[in-house]
């Protein structure tokens, strides 16, 4: 692993992206990052075919068409520790204490079999990389190519920014999921910044959270309809920012102490690209995990899908032990007034 393999690896990604941006001019965005997931499937970076995934859905006995799901998912418990090689060989400098989502360390931690995606949206500032431990199938990370923190640190104009950035990667993607987890409130790498999207998979309606508002398309302030308080706004594609900015503003100022406050962000553009919808769930930090099934609470939890790796929780699933009631409990404990 010398200076030749990593020129070497620059070489494919180049490469890789005259592909992808072929496959976006003909299909968007969503055709270009399909591609690098089967691209990375191909080179066998993704190794997780989740075959052993198992969901478990769970219906609200008092009313028919709600429900929440667990999403039993056993390799998810070796994200925190990467999946690479943790020590860069000799005459490699490793960067930013070896960040995951830095494009210097990646090329040796994977050894040039992971490959991104440098986004021509959002400023040209994100690249696309496929998940080791994804959520659902063509999961990807979008991580700031500059090495700055997941964290907004108290300051409305970095809060906005990553609203923002995080809409127009969900304008360009009608269909996905796409999401950020604050510090304390799911993400795993603090030290760099990091949007995930998913395709909504094929066999998956709208998601509690939505259907929390789908019948009311309340914007503004929504609580008493869902464990999580949260913010909700939707528009026409691209209309979003400007009604969201006043309402941070406010909100950044009523937080109190700024290193305790922080929140899962989600953006949801329709299949047809007509309609956005973002969600704005505010977190504290110290609150990241609840009582009734092992792991933190995230964006993907948050939409009412929690996900849990070990094999207690999975005998619990299996024995029925737990219920619509256990995850509602789980949400409300982790839920800030707004």
């Amino acid at each position: 692993m010398d200076q030749l393999s990593q020129q070497s690896w620059q070489q494919r990604q180049a490469m890789l992206k005259l592909e992808l941006d072929l496959l976006a001019q003909a299909g968007g965005l969503g055709a270009a990052l399909l591609g690098l997931a089967e691209n990375q499937r191909e080179s066998g970076f993704i190794r997780d075919r989740l075959d052993s995934v198992q969901r478990f859905v769970l219906p609200d006995p008092g009313h028919q068409r709600r429900y929440f799901s667990v999403q039993f998912n056993p390799a998810r418990a070796r994200r925190f520790a990467g999946a690479g090689l943790s020590l860069p060989p000799e005459g490699v400098e490793s960067i930013n204490h070896g960040c995951f989502l830095c494009a210097r360390n990646i090329w040796w931690q994977q050894q040039g079999a992971e490959l991104g995606y440098d986004l021509p949206i959002a400023g040209n500032r994100y690249t696309a990389w496929m998940n080791p431990f994804p959520l659902a199938p063509d999961h990807c990370v979008v991580a700031a190519r500059e090495h700055i923190p997941q964290s907004w640190g108290g300051h409305s104009e970095s809060l906005l920014t990553i609203i923002k950035d995080l809409l127009e990667l969900s304008r360009a993607l009608p269909g996905w999921i796409a999401f950020y987890n604050g510090e304390g409130a799911g993400a795993s790498i603090l030290g760099h910044l990091h949007y995930h999207l998913l395709p909504r998979p094929a066999d998956y309606g709208p998601l509690p959270l939505e259907l929390a508002i789908q019948h009311c398309d309340i914007d503004g302030l929504v609580e008493n309809i869902y464990p999580l308080s949260f913010m909700h706004w939707h528009d026409q594609v691209g209309n979003l920012a400007d009604s969201i900015r006043p309402w941070v503003v406010d909100w950044q100022a009523r937080t109190g102490d700024p290193e305790q406050a922080t929140a899962n962000i989600i953006a949801i553009t329709a299949d047809d690209g007509a309609r956005q919808d973002c969600f704005f769930i505010p977190r504290h930090k110290a609150r990241s995990r609840a009582e009734g099934l092992a792991g933190v609470v995230g964006g993907f939890e948050t939409l009412g899908e929690i996900v849990c790796s070990s094999e207690e929780d999975h005998k619990r699933l299996l024995d029925g032990e737990i219920n619509f009631d256990t995850v509602a409990n789980m949400l409300r404990q982790v839920s800030v007034a707004l």
